[in-house]
């Protein structure tokens, strides 16, 4: 239920409309001066602030200004029997979102309210998901080899599910494109998919993060914040490098899969939250459980379901797919007129191994864009030491394919290579055997073997 915050100095009006709102399903505090009123948005989870314009110590404008400041993105609404054009035309500039005037309608009020609360809920996700589309550049789970689809098959099936997933892969495979798509493919697609790498932050601002603070909470802490739980409600949190949360914040996020409740850093009240949680991680959380970092039963939590990415040196066949929709892409973004890339180099592409999966070949076909000319994406374009593993294997002969068994195969290469030994060292069987790495008498039998003398 939305918290909405009833201000007016006449007390038995904030009685009417504190009753007229929970009767419509909203939760309500209310207070008869503007201290009063800031003193409940340190303690409550106020989501819309309704307020008459003329109270005595503080009026609306003012009030409404030290709300901008210091609690910011809450909805406000001013409700007076004293309106003008010009004190309108204040409060919006000010950053109110509506002014209506008394005596209203219950009717009109009721719908304002519910705009409002809309508008603060998509102007926050819609925060976040231009955070996530700068983060992604856009971009897809590609790919054709049977252990894509196996994958792609697996989230069709899981996502639509409320269960936890645990996703678990190397670096750089792919794994937030997973969860991408299990938000994609779940009920939840309509409301927002948060993102937080674990590793990324010290523990205390790790917890603010997770679950907001209050305005004083902690040094550098000077207005309110909301958490990733509050921001997700109703959609979709992915945790990556959940490995890395630190063991005291393990218990808080246990109690959240468990009760689906969360208490902000610094508050006293508890708040509901209806959150899945998709978890990523690179490093086996059985061993980290064995050495007393990762606790048990926040693992099975978490692994209700499990997938695995595959690493991109196991589906070598992918390679070309994804290598091409980087050069698309980044050549439009570079406006270069590259359309292809050459044989020799998208031969490199598939022998080299990749240890950094796809996240790598992504970083390397961007470098090589950079530094091509023409139409064609070549060799010498790509990181080094790519084009150099390329080069390395290519400069080793084939061996042509002979018929039979495997021993007469290895006979008949044998054979050819003593042949071509005696045939370097001009007859000299001495010389022959040193170029082999054999002794002469070692020689003489393998003549004698292979019918040669």
């Amino acid at each position: 239920m939305p918290h909405i915050l009833i201000v007016d100095d006449e007390k038995n009006y904030c009685t009417v409309m504190s009753r007229l709102l929970q009767g419509h399903g909203y939760q309500t505090s209310t207070a008869t001066n503007p201290f009063a009123a800031l003193e409940q948005l340190t303690l409550y989870n106020i989501q819309l602030i309704l307020s008459d314009l003329k109270m005595p110590l503080m009026n609306g404008m003012d009030f409404l200004h030290q709300v901008q400041r210091d609690h910011s993105g809450i909805p406000f609404i001013i409700i007076t029997a004293h309106a003008t054009v010009e004190t309108a035309l204040e409060a919006i500039k000010a950053g109110a979102f509506d002014y209506l005037l008394k005596p209203f309608d219950n009717q009109k009020l009721l719908l304002t309210i519910s705009k409002a609360l809309d508008y603060a809920k998509l102007r926050d996700q819609n925060k976040l998901l231009r955070q996530q589309l700068e983060r992604s550049h856009s971009r897809e789970l590609l790919g054709e080899s049977p252990a894509i689809r196996q994958l792609l098959s697996d989230i069709e099936r899981v996502g639509p599910e409320k269960s936890s997933v645990l996703i678990a892969g190397e670096s750089g495979t792919g794994k937030e494109l997973v969860a991408r798509s299990m938000h994609r493919t779940s009920p939840r697609s309509s409301e927002a998919l948060v993102s937080l790498n674990c590793a990324a932050f010290a523990e205390q601002l790790l917890e603010s993060e997770l679950f907001g603070h209050e305005r004083g909470a902690f040094t550098g802490a000077t207005e309110r914040k909301r958490g990733l739980f509050e921001l997700a409600d109703g959609g979709t949190l992915f945790l990556d490098e959940i490995g890395e949360l630190p063991l005291a914040l393990q218990p808080k996020l246990l109690r959240v899969l468990q009760e689906k409740r969360f208490r902000r850093v610094g508050a006293t009240n508890e708040r509901e939250c209806d959150v899945r949680i998709l978890a990523a991680t690179n490093r086996p959380l059985e061993q980290l459980i064995r050495s007393g970092r990762f606790r048990e039963d926040l693992y099975y939590r978490l692994n209700v379901v499990s997938l695995e990415v595959p690493p991109l040196r196991q589906r070598r066949e992918d390679i070309p797919l994804l290598a091409t929709f980087f050069l698309q892409r980044f050549a439009q973004e570079m406006g270069r007129p590259l359309t292809n890339i050459a044989a020799n180099a998208m031969a490199a592409l598939q022998a080299y191994d990749w240890p950094g999966n796809v996240r790598e070949l992504e970083n390397a076909i961007e470098r090589a864009v950079i530094f091509s000319n023409g139409d064609s994406l070549q060799l010498p374009n790509l990181p080094a030491p790519i084009s150099s593993v390329h080069v390395a294997e290519s400069a080793c002969p084939d061996i042509p394919f002979l018929e039979g068994s495997l021993p007469e195969k290895l006979d008949a290469l044998e054979k050819q290579l003593i042949h071509q030994a005696l045939r370097d060292a001009q007859g000299i069987q001495a010389q022959a055997a040193e170029r082999l790495g054999i002794s002469r008498s070692n020689l003489q039998y393998k003549l004698r073997k292979y019918k040669l003398i």
